[in-house]
C-alpha cells in the first residue's frame, strides 16, 4: 500500500495555488449530513471566524459555529450550499490531516484541499481513512478527484480504489 500512497504524494506535494477537490457524488441527504459531521468530529476547529450559509428561511446570512452541523439545513432546503474550511483534523487512527475545505451540496459532499509537502504519506493515508469512513455506510458513491493538473491519469482514483477494498 505505501507504494501507491508514494503516488498519490507525488501528485499532490507541489502548492501549485490550486485546490483540488475530492467529490464524494451521488449520495443521499442524510449521508451528507453524516459526511459533516464525520469531518467536523475528527477536527478541532473551523479556520476562520466568518464561516456563514445563507438562509432561504431568514433571506439572510448566518454565521456557522463549530459544533453546528448546517448540512441538515441544504438538504432541507432551507440553506444554499456552502463552503467552509476545518483544522486540527485526525484519522480515525490519529493520523494528522492537513486545512481541510468542505463543500456541502444536496447530493454531494467535497473536500478541497491545498497542495503542498504537509502531504506526507501519514496524512495521505489518513485522508483516505477519514473518506472510507464517510463513504462506509453510504448505500451508493462516485468519488472523483478533479482540479489536479498532475493528475490527469487518475491517480488518485486509482489508488482509492485498492485502498477502500484493503
Amino acid at each position: 500500500m505505501i507504494e501507491h500512497l508514494k503516488e498519490v504524494q507525488e501528485i499532490l506535494k507541489e502548492n501549485d495555488g490550486s485546490l483540488p477537490d475530492i467529490e464524494i457524488n451521488e449520495i443521499k441527504g442524510e449521508e451528507v449530513v453524516r459526511a459533516y459531521e464525520i469531518v467536523r468530529d475528527a477536527s478541532e476547529n473551523l479556520t476562520s471566524e466568518e464561516c456563514y450559509y445563507w438562509s432561504l428561511r431568514h433571506n439572510k446570512d448566518i454565521n456557522i459555529k463549530y459544533g453546528d452541523n448546517p448540512a441538515s439545513l441544504v438538504i432541507s432546503e432551507e440553506a444554499e450550499p456552502f463552503h467552509v474550511c476545518f483544522d486540527g483534523t485526525v484519522s480515525p487512527t490519529g493520523k494528522k490531516i492537513p486545512v481541510l475545505g468542505v463543500f456541502v451540496f444536496h447530493e454531494s459532499f467535497n473536500i478541497d484541499i491545498r497542495m503542498g509537502p504537509e502531504w506526507t504519506l501519514e496524512a495521505i493515508e489518513g485522508l483516505f481513512e477519514l473518506i472510507k469512513k464517510i463513504t462506509k455506510n453510504c448505500s451508493n458513491y462516485e468519488l472523483k478527484h478533479s482540479g489536479n493538473i498532475f493528475d490527469e491519469d487518475g491517480i488518485f482514483e486509482r489508488v482509492w480504489e485498492i485502498y477502500k477494498d484493503a
